[in-house]
């Protein structure tokens, strides 16, 4: 039974003790729920700190890689410039390319009339030694005028420029080259020099590539003298995609060009490639 003091109005007994330890204990509790929940608050201000610190340093420190791979770029890219690769290029394919492949062709024909010794009514049938002798003659003669004109004709550097991109920086690099990006004028110098590696390549591939389509066509003559067409037309087939391909490569030399000739009056005068 509990029973109030007259003197303090206070519980006394049993009650009294409960009451005193519920309360004591709510208090403590209390005490200790604001204790934790000032020590989370701090872990968690000092980890959202944190990692927006460690943030800002990643980002920095990308940044900073970024701008070195830049540096690095644009000390490969000086000196690098085109001194006449068009110009190379449309002499090759203008003059001894059309003049070798009728004269090797020719003789190789006639060489193999003389060596079966056959008439010259069957001269189809001898086209075969006249382009292969002729696919000869244009791997030697392409190599020796690549040597001769092409690499006279263009100043490349010793190491590839975009070899300390990113990807990523890569590709836009080579998408301003085809014309399929804006131009980027802080990084220019370095988009030219690639230009020019670029254009290089792919004046060697111009000189060499016409061999496949010389491989090819004797095969196709060949099999439809002999009544083979199924195999006729897929030799056909594979000539016509290997000249597609000869036109790509076409296609993205002249890209190149025109991608140093649009951008050459925004380095120096007289830059532009012939």
């Amino acid at each position: 039974m509990i029973k109030l003091s007259p003197e303090r109005g206070s519980l006394t007994g049993t009650a009294a003790w409960d009451h005193w330890f519920i309360g004591a204990y709510s208090s403590g509790f209390e005490d200790l729920n604001r204790t934790h929940q000032q020590v989370f608050t701090g872990v968690f201000v000092s980890v959202l700190c944190f990692g927006k610190k460690k943030t800002m340093g990643g980002i920095d420190d990308l940044m900073a890689g970024s701008n070195d791979r830049w540096a690095a770029a644009m000390r490969r890219a000086q000196g690098v410039e085109d001194n006449g690769l068009g110009q190379a290029v449309k002499t090759y394919y203008t003059r001894y390319f059309p003049a070798g492949l009728f004269i090797l062709v020719a003789a190789g024909t006639m060489g193999g009339i003389l060596a079966f010794r056959a008439t010259l009514a069957e001269w189809a049938s001898f086209l075969v030694f006249g382009f292969l002798l002729a696919a000869l003659g244009i791997v030697i003669g392409g190599l020796v005028y690549n040597a001769k004109k092409v690499v006279p004709a263009a100043k490349l550097g010793k190491i590839d420029v975009l070899l300390s991109l990113e990807s990523e920086g890569k590709k836009q690099v080579r998408r301003q080259i085809a014309g399929k990006a804006p131009i980027d004028p802080e990084h220019l110098s370095v988009t030219r020099a690639a230009a020019v590696q670029l254009r290089k390549g792919l004046a060697t591939q111009m000189l060499l590539q016409p061999m496949f389509p010389l491989v090819f066509i004797p095969q196709a003559i060949n099999y439809a003298l002999r009544g083979d067409s199924v195999f006729a037309w897929l030799m056909a087939i594979t000539t016509g995609v290997v000249a597609i391909g000869v036109g790509f490569l076409a296609r993205d030399f002249q890209r190149a060009g025109r991608f140093l000739r649009r951008t050459a009056e925004l380095t120096a005068p007289g830059n532009a490639p012939p």
